[in-house]
């Protein structure tokens, strides 16, 4: 009897889900994501920004930026356009998200740093890395004991941290369609140890900070503000060809 594969999460904006499924089954990847999906198998996965995978810069690319700031500035363009152009709360919750990293970051750099700190890699623009990754348009994919394709379950935003899948909508309790729910009972209840579901109120519709929000999604995931707590940070998004760096 065949089995499925493990199931993924795609990311950003998709049209065709059941294309990248197929792709995925008859090439299973070896590392856990690329720039359009994330392998969901039973490694206890955490991404950050400055993760491996999902962002693909060549040298000549790297040569452009003059500063790590503008690199930082690369980075949440790259991320802000897997927004869907009509998904309005998914952008402002990326801003408000990138602005609190970015002050969270500063905090931390000014202050005691620990004495496992890489002190060349301890200012407010490399620490940016070390933030979990945003997923806009988290969608993950159904599919039978065969592994055929059934649907997907949708979802605005999502964060992959010590192997859990953290999914939130913004609906506010708009009606959602029937097939839809079911995808979602079905997740729940085959990866209820996995998955951990969270509908928030909309951010506010401005390019601005929007504190209420920020305070919404540390309280469903208490630990996006402990990003900088680990021995081993991230330093940025490029890494050579030939080097086996795992951040």
């Amino acid at each position: 009897m065949s089995t499925a594969p493990s199931p993924i999460l795609i990311y950003g904006i998709c049209e065709t889900p059941s294309i990248l499924w197929n792709a995925h089954c008859l090439n299973l990847q070896k590392d856990n994501i690329n720039r359009q999906y994330i392998c969901l198998n039973d490694e206890p996965l955490t991404l950050r920004i400055g993760s491996k995978g999902w962002i693909d810069l060549k040298p000549e690319q790297l040569l452009q930026f003059q500063s790590n700031n503008e690199l930082n500035a690369y980075t949440k363009e790259i991320l802000l356009s897997k927004v869907n152009a009509f998904s309005r709360p998914i952008k402002s919750a990326l801003v408000s998200y990138f602005t609190w990293i970015e002050n969270e970051c500063v905090k931390f750099s000014e202050g005691n740093l620990s004495s496992k700190t890489d002190v060349l890699f301890a200012k407010a623009d490399h620490l940016f890395y070390s933030a979990f990754l945003p997923l806009p348009h988290p969608k993950i994919v159904i599919s039978d004991k065969n592994g055929v394709f059934q649907g997907v379950a949708h979802f605005d935003l999502g964060f992959c941290i010590s192997g859990k899948i953290y999914l939130l909508t913004f609906s506010e309790g708009q009606f959602i369609r029937k097939t839809e729910r079911a995808f979602r009972e079905k997740l729940f209840e085959e990866g209820k140890d996995k998955f951990i579901y969270k509908d928030l109120s909309k951010p506010a519709k401005n390019n601005g900070f929007d504190v209420e929000f920020i305070n919404q999604l540390i309280n469903t995931i208490p630990s996006l503000e402990h990003f900088f707590r680990q021995e081993k940070m991230p330093h940025g998004i490029y890494y050579p060809e030939g080097l086996n760096i795992n951040p």
